[in-house]
Parts: structure tokens; sequence; C-alpha cells
């Protein structure tokens, strides 16, 4: 009988931290928080807490249906600041848990050991890339925002006239420079720094420019755990966390 007790007791004592390590929740994302430093945030918390975070990367472009009617539904979710607004709107997000995580600019990739040009105005901007073969980005009808954000650049601003563009249909234009397909790109910082030991990031473009991508998160309103996911957000946007973020590219929210 006292063995029996005993197991029983064990039994009771364990299953609440067993439940806890059986937890899982799913974050949606784009790429450019996934890629800011996101992914390592997952690994401490489920270290520390015993919550396992399951990060599910997708194009901006199917972001608003998965956090609608994805199965199983998402319980954190992380938009740029427009979807986010809407999201909040159509009430597909918790009221409350919206906080908003910072900014990512639009760089400009190197070769790694190639002298690193001065981008610093918008005219020296634009003479570097005309004087390149070429600079290569993602496909605009890929549904990539960061794709779109430069296309439009480069189409809004007479400056950029003449330059040659190169658009890669495999993966990013960092990751086509990786591979020796072009001279430079222009990319998410985020993205570029990820390739240390191929890329060089010049720097972001300049500010008159507006390319960048702001995002947010909040726990969806379809969340099987939305204690866990406050729980992860708050682990995530503690202080200290934004040495992490802005050396993944990420400038911390103002």
């Amino acid at each position: 009988m006292r063995k029996f007790l005993l197991g029983a007791a064990f039994v009771m004592l364990a299953t609440p931290a067993m439940a806890q390590s059986a937890t899982t929740i799913k974050v949606i994302t784009p790429a450019v928080t996934a890629n800011a430093g996101l992914r390592d945030l997952a690994m401490g918390f489920e270290k520390e807490m015993g919550i396992k975070v399951e990060i599910q990367t997708l194009n901006m472009a199917k972001m608003v249906d998965e956090l609608k009617g994805g199965t199983p539904p998402a319980d954190i979710v992380f938009l740029p600041y427009a979807l986010m607004d809407q999201a909040q709107t159509d009430k597909n997000v918790a009221a409350g848990s919206r906080i908003n995580i910072g900014r990512v600019r639009i760089g400009l990739a190197i070769h790694k050991g190639d002298p690193a040009p001065d981008i610093s105005t918008v005219d020296k901007l634009a003479a570097v890339l005309k004087a390149s073969d070429g600079v290569m980005y993602s496909d605009p009808t890929s549904g990539s925002m960061e794709a779109r954000i430069i296309d439009g650049m480069l189409n809004a601003h007479p400056e950029f006239a003449g330059v040659k563009r190169k658009i890669s249909k495999n993966g990013e234009g960092g990751q086509a420079v990786a591979r020796g397909e072009g001279q430079m790109a222009l990319q998410l910082i985020c993205e570029i720094v990820n390739h240390p030991d191929a890329l060089t990031n010049v720097g972001p473009v300049p500010d008159s420019l507006g390319a960048y991508i702001d995002s947010a998160a909040a726990v969806s309103a379809r969340s099987a755990h939305p204690k866990e996911a406050a729980q992860f957000l708050k682990y995530a946007t503690q202080a200290g966390t934004y040495s992490l973020w802005l050396g993944k590219g990420l400038e911390r929210a103002k």
C-alpha cells in the first residue's frame, strides 16, 4: 500500500510538468521576424519554460488567411503594422495582446571581402547600383513584401533610372549573390546578416526612401493556448532581448 501511495503521489506531482512540457504553441510569421532573432528566442523559451514553440514561416500573402482559418490554429502571429491594424479591426487577434516589435530596413549586400561603397545618400546609392553589373532582389510577383518595397523604391525615385535589375527566382537576392549569381543585392538586413561567411552588410539604404518593414505581434483570437502564447510574447520582448533582435538586424520599436 505504501508503495502504491508513493507512486500515486509521484504521478500527481509530475502531471503539471508533463502537461506543460507537452504544450506546443504555434507561431506564424513572415521571414522578416523569423530571421531577426525569433528562432533563437523560441529555443530559449522552450529550454527555460518547457513549452515548445513551433515557428511556421509564411509568405506575406498567405499570412492573413492562415490566421483566420489555418489548422491547427495559430497561437501567435507576427505581422507588419498595416496588416496587424486590420487583424485588430477584424478581431482576429486577442484584444490588448498586441506588442510592437521593431523595424527591419532594406540594406545593400555585397560579397564578403569586397570594398564597402558609400550609400549614405540617395544619389550615392544610385551611383553604386548603376555601376554594378546588376542589383539582385527577390521576385516582386511572388507575394514578397520585401521584394515589392525594393521594386517600388527603384520605380518611385528617378535617381534609380537606368539601374540594371536581376530578379532572383531561387531564394532571396542575397542568397543568389552568395551563390555567385550577382555582384550585390538589395535585401532586408536581417537576411543579409544570416550569411556572415559570404556577405557583407554595407548598411541600410537612406531613411528618406522609406524602405523598411515595421512588425508587431499578437495572440491569435483562435489560440488554443492563449496563456502560454502571452508568456512567450512577454519573454521575447523582456528587457535584454533587444540586443539579440538588434544583432539580427531588427531595431527596437519606438
